[in-house]
Order: C-alpha cells, then structure tokens, then sequence
C-alpha cells in the first residue's frame, strides 16, 4: 500500500513538473514568438509599400513614407549573393560607414541597372507580372550552378559572341537605342522590387522563357512551368522527367 501510494505521489509530482515545464518553455518562447511575429508583420507592410511602388509613376503617392523609402539601402550578403533590405539608418550608423561599404553600394547599383536592362528590353511591353517573372527568370539563374553566380553575368552571359548570347537583346542590336522615359523608369522600379526581396514566386523555378509567338528547340528538354503575359517558362528536369523526356524524344 505504501509503495502504491509512493508511486501515485510520484507520478502526481511528474505530472505537476511536466506542465509547470510546458508553462515555462511557452512563457520563455513566447518574447521570441512574439518578436518572430513582429518581424513578419514588418515584412508584410515593407512587401505592400514595394508592390505600390512598383505600380507607381511618381514618389507623390507615398507621402510621409517617401522619405523612409528613398533611404533604405540594399546590399548583396558575400555568401551566394542573396539580396536584403537593410533597415534605414541613423546619423550615427554612419560614423562605422567604410570604403568596403562603398564598394557593396557600388555592386548593387550596377547589379540592379542590369537587371532593369534586363526587363526593358525583354518585356517593357509587359504588364508588372510578366516584367517581375522575367526578373525572377534571372534570379534562378543566379541560384542556379549552372549558370553565372551574378546577375551581371547571367544577364550578358555570351553577348560577347555572334551567337549564343542567352538574352536576345545583349547580342541582337537593341542596346544601341538607349532605355529611357515610363517604361524605363518602371523597369528600374521593378528591379529594385526583386532584389531587395519583396517579390513573390510567379514562374515555379523557371531558368529559361521564351515568346509565345515562336517555339524553340531547345525547350524540349526542359519542363514547361506556366505562361506569363507573353512569356512561356521553363525549368529544368529532374532525375525523373528528364528520362521522360529522353523517350519521347
């Protein structure tokens, strides 16, 4: 009996310790979720402010936010040049403000231009979705290991040649009538919309496009993903599909 009634005493204090330490660990979680939660709200907001600025033709729309808009910075993190938005900052962050940190600033600035290029050239005549999926096409190319790990690079990739430059328009003439005017300056919204982070997928890990008004060869060797605007993309097989593909070929 006194051994039954030890092992019931035992078991209640278990218990008890058991929920005292859920109690604790959610009570310790909770700063953390909550600041999680507060990140994600942060976020959100920084996403629908881009999506209007992309939208928008002048800064007059954003009123009392412009100036926290113009001042935010980007910058490329060194390990697989992932873009992110850094927080604007005060006078006094300035004072740790370094040549690297010009060098950085520098990178970016020519990283976007040649992104913007990119969406001018390949779909000025686009609405915002199909001018964000052709950024998006440059961007998993980036990723990718196939390809070059800049956006420079995969841009012109070949532009130098005859042929076989992989955009159109680096190799084909185009570049000798200057970007300018709307279309232009939306381009350039567009681009600093994806590299700072605040697009959303469209083209489900698409590396290639091309016009709906022509049907390449070399798309048979690749997935179709979906359509955008006047765009079809394509992705590369996996283990499975590329055998696929290779039997009905």
């Amino acid at each position: 009996m006194t051994v039954r009634l030890n092992r019931q005493r035992l078991l209640g204090a278990l218990k008890v310790f058991g929920t005292l330490s859920a109690a604790a660990a959610i009570a310790v979680g909770l700063p953390f979720a909550s600041e999680r939660l507060e990140a994600q709200e942060e976020t959100a907001q920084w996403r629908a402010l881009a999506a209007k600025a992309i939208e928008a033709e002048t800064h007059e729309v954003w009123d009392g936010e412009s100036l926290l808009i113009q001042t935010a910075a980007l910058s490329l993190e060194a390990a697989g040049a992932e873009p992110v938005l850094i927080p604007t900052r005060t006078i006094a962050d300035l004072q740790t403000f370094g040549a690297d940190h010009l060098l950085t600033a520098q990178q970016a600035a020519r990283e976007q231009r040649c992104l913007a290029e990119a969406i001018y050239y390949e779909a000025r005549s686009e609405g915002i979705y199909g001018q964000l999926a052709v950024a998006e096409v440059v961007l998993n190319r980036v990723r990718h290991r196939a390809y070059p790990d800049t956006i420079c690079d995969v841009v012109y990739q070949g532009s130098e040649l005859d042929t076989g430059c992989q955009f159109t328009f680096t190799c084909d003439g185009s570049m000798a009538i200057a970007p300018r005017g709307r279309g232009w300056e939306r381009a350039q919204r567009v681009a600093a919309h994806v590299t700072m982070g605040f697009a959303q997928p469209i083209t489900r890990r698409a590396t290639h496009y091309h016009t709906v008004a022509v049907d390449p060869y070399w798309n048979g060797g690749l997935v179709r993903t979906r359509t955008v605007g006047a765009h079809i993309f394509y992705r590369f097989p996996n283990r499975a599909e590329r055998g696929l593909l290779e039997r009905e070929a």
